[in-house]
């Protein structure tokens, strides 16, 4: 998309606060300065309206790198919803209403004491990490208890996972998968895709190279149940291709145990 021909000198104003822009064609993103409103260096506090419930139409905060990445995506409705863009951001815009719609900003530069009170209420959270292993050629998945394999996940940006090509066999330590202190554990679910319905989900003590089969059986591309594994815990996987040389997957999808919660909902559970 392109940036919007949006600029005060071509705005209908009412009581110098309210500015009305007719916008022409299919621009939908404003600049950081939102039409040398404000200023683009500014930190501002933006809500944002639409005159549609329609759940496809978007909006999102871009941030100024070079590849556009963006901070944040709501779906757009009448109600009003409160994003922060920071110096150099722009506001994007998508509508899938068919014709034109009405999109309400509300604006409000940042002060010190406005960011320190929007961040106490926003505290950082983790987002759910998924891991995916290829077998090209439908190379079995091998338990092999007695060697550590550490898979070499690459990020791919199209997909957002963490992608693997590769046959290697034996235990995948937490530290493969815990991308935070190992202390804190998570949770962790897989599922195979290309198998043949007789998955396995091997939790492994790392001392021992104990191991306890958690699923079993397990139907293609279902998910297991949810298990933990944190410090030096591993997990191991068992399953076969359904066609003999033709592709397999396994993901792995985690996320992490805030402390006490896992002690927590085994109280609960009378566990």
């Amino acid at each position: 998309m392109s940036l919007a021909n949006f600029n005060r000198d071509a705005a209908i104003v009412t009581g110098q606060r309210y500015y009305k822009v007719d916008i022409v064609g299919p621009h939908g993103v404003l600049a950081a300065d939102l039409g040398g409103l404000l200023s683009p260096v500014a930190v501002k506090l933006v809500g944002i309206a639409s005159s549609s419930w329609n759940p496809e139409s978007k909006a999102r905060v871009v941030a100024s790198d070079a590849t556009g990445s963006f901070r944040q995506e709501i779906t757009l409705k009448p109600a009003i919803q409160y994003v922060v863009v920071y110096p150099g951001d722009r506001l994007s815009f998508l509508t899938q209403d068919g014709g034109r719609v009405q999109i309400v900003l509300s604006v409000n530069e940042m002060n010190e004491e406005n960011s320190v009170e929007w961040g106490l209420r926003h505290e950082p959270y983790v987002m759910p990490t998924r891991f995916r292993i290829i077998r090209d050629t439908g190379v079995a998945f091998a338990p092999n208890l007695g060697t550590v394999w550490q898979p070499n996940f690459i990020y791919d940006p199209n997909t957002g996972l963490l992608v693997a090509t590769e046959n290697g066999t034996g235990v995948i330590p937490s530290t493969s998968l815990c991308l935070y202190p190992r202390f804190q554990g998570c949770y962790v679910t897989i599922r195979y895709a290309g198998h043949n319905n007789n998955g396995k989900l091997h939790m492994v003590d790392n001392v021992t190279r104990k191991s306890w089969q958690a699923e079993v059986g397990m139907i293609d591309v279902k998910w297991s149940k949810v298990q933990f594994v944190s410090h030096d815990d591993g997990i191991a996987l068992e399953g076969t291709a359904a066609v003999a040389g033709q592709p397999m997957v396994c993901d792995i999808e985690i996320a992490l145990v805030h402390p006490g919660n896992r002690l927590c909902g085994r109280y609960q559970g009378g566990l």
